[in-house]
């Protein structure tokens, strides 16, 4: 897997921001009993490069992504 990708909000974090963002969804799997990561993974698209959510990936206007 690829360090990460320009576009995605999750890679840009800094390194506080990405552990306050899986301490609290390690908790949701956890609270969950893993239902929510099922959930994700089975419904939710994703980047093949850093596997983070598409959602969270910067747009152009036209759709198509800023790199």
């Amino acid at each position: 897997m690829a360090s990460g990708c320009r576009d995605c909000s999750t890679c840009t974090k800094s390194g506080l921001g990405k552990l306050v963002l899986k301490a609290g969804t390690g908790l949701l799997y956890l609270c969950t009993l893993g239902i929510a990561y099922v959930v994700k993974r089975a419904f939710r698209r994703h980047c093949p490069q850093c596997e983070h959510l598409l959602s969270r990936h910067a747009r152009r206007a036209d759709g198509s992504f800023r790199d």
